[in-house]
């Protein structure tokens, strides 16, 4: 009988204190994206210069961020702390969360991209009908004798050349923002 009792509170004690996420410390699929959350919040305080500016904004953002996931400052707190002293449950969050990042780091640098092609293109529209308006004008005032002739493809050749390094430039910039392959860890 004693080693039946003593068998169950073995048992009991060994169930009781399984290792696992405690009550009131918020699961590690939620705590994942509150960080997500807060790191991309922390990121955007930093591009604010005035701190007394960057305090009222972050407090706005973070209960936001806790409406959002339904919990509060010392719930959160209180899992940072736990988080903090189990290191493993931590790292496995962090590496989800630097991917999530990179991701969308990859989708920002290829949208602004595509935002400077467009702006290219149009650029480069503007240029080349430019161009041609003057090219044009400089056929019309042309005169039909053979040096008046020279003068007018020089001229336009003169032009071609200026409409030509503007896209150039304009190339060049857009070079500039063109996303390297980023290697993942």
């Amino acid at each position: 009988m004693k080693r039946l009792i003593w068998v169950l509170m073995t048992a009991i004690l060994w169930f009781g204190c399984k290792p696992g996420i405690p009550d009131g410390i918020i699961k590690p699929d939620k705590m994942e994206k509150i960080l997500y959350d807060m790191h991309i919040v922390d990121g955007y305080l930093s591009s604010i210069y005035v701190v007394d500016s960057a305090k009222k904004v972050a407090a706005a953002y973070y209960k936001g961020i806790y409406k959002k996931f339904g919990t509060d400052s010392a719930e959160y707190n209180r899992s940072l702390i736990w988080y903090n002293t189990n290191p493993k449950e931590l790292e496995a969050m962090y590496k989800n969360i630097q991917k999530s990042l990179t991701k969308q780091k990859k989708a920002t640098a290829l949208a602004d991209l595509m935002i400077k092609k467009k702006a290219f293109k149009a650029d480069s529209l503007v240029i080349a009908k430019k161009f041609k308006a003057d090219s044009l004008a400089i056929r019309k005032k042309m005169k039909p004798d053979s040096l008046s002739k020279v003068k007018a493809v020089a001229e336009i050749a003169k032009k071609k050349k200026q409409a030509d390094s503007l896209i150039n430039i304009k190339k060049a910039g857009l070079s500039e923002v063109v996303p390297s392959p980023a290697v993942v860890q």
